[in-house]
């Protein structure tokens, strides 16, 4: 897998542990907590809360099911964020339970960096390194047209990101002769202006969060 497919891979591994358990409530009042360990992502195909209305329409996931898993229903280890797409794919299904990527089962999010167990091929689809991941892919249907467009467009961000690097090099180059190539130098400092600026408030808007769940509860 080239560099470039590589920016479309956005997992980031969740740290867990047992000393952050909150001390009162239950899980269904610790979701921003949860959500903030997550860093505000889906832990499975990894969409950012801002790509689906925020983190209100976001579940909260527990990762050994609950109709299974009675003992771990409140365990702020078990918790995760997942978008309502994957939770609803997910269910309760439970084939395994090991953490061995070469059986079929899920991959704790807490212990396994998802970024390493997929590569993603020409056509913005992903492909499972191992078994464990090729049933994710199949399971969560993580090739489904939305993730694929949102992998497109995280490698075309990218390269756009590494023009303007080009741009203002040869701003630079331009400069040491300005006199024979003013007019030159002028349009590319505008287009340089422009595309830096698109990129930087497209970057903004797919990280910020439309709201926290404190706004909410402030209308009820």
């Amino acid at each position: 897998m080239n560099n470039d497919l590589e920016q479309c891979l956005k997992w980031k591994k969740v740290h867990k542990a047992p000393s952050k358990q909150p001390l009162t409530g239950t899980y269904s009042e610790w979701k921003e907590q949860i959500a903030s360990e997550c860093f505000h992502q889906c832990v499975y195909c990894s969409i950012h809360e801002a790509q689906f209305g925020g983190i209100n329409n976001y579940h909260i996931e527990h990762y050994k099911p609950q109709s299974k898993f009675r003992h771990l229903e409140n365990d702020i280890c078990n918790l995760f964020l997942a978008c309502p797409i994957c939770n609803k794919f997910k269910s309760d299904d439970w084939p395994c339970d090991s953490d061995d990527l070469n059986k079929v089962c899920y991959p704790d999010p807490s212990k396994t960096n998802y970024n390493s167990i997929f590569e993603a091929n020409s056509d913005f689809r992903l492909v499972g390194k191992f078994t464990a991941s090729r049933y994710l892919i199949t399971r969560l249907f993580l090739n489904r047209p939305q993730l694929i467009f949102e992998r497109r467009e995280s490698v075309l961000r990218y390269k756009c990101s590494k023009l303007i690097e080009n741009i203002s090099s040869l701003i630079q180059i331009l400069s040491d002769d300005s006199d024979n190539l003013s007019f030159i130098l002028d349009v590319l400092r505008k287009i340089d202006l422009v595309k830096t600026n698109i990129l930087k408030l497209d970057n903004q808007r797919r990280t910020i969060r439309p709201y926290s769940l404190l706004d909410i509860r402030k209308t009820k």
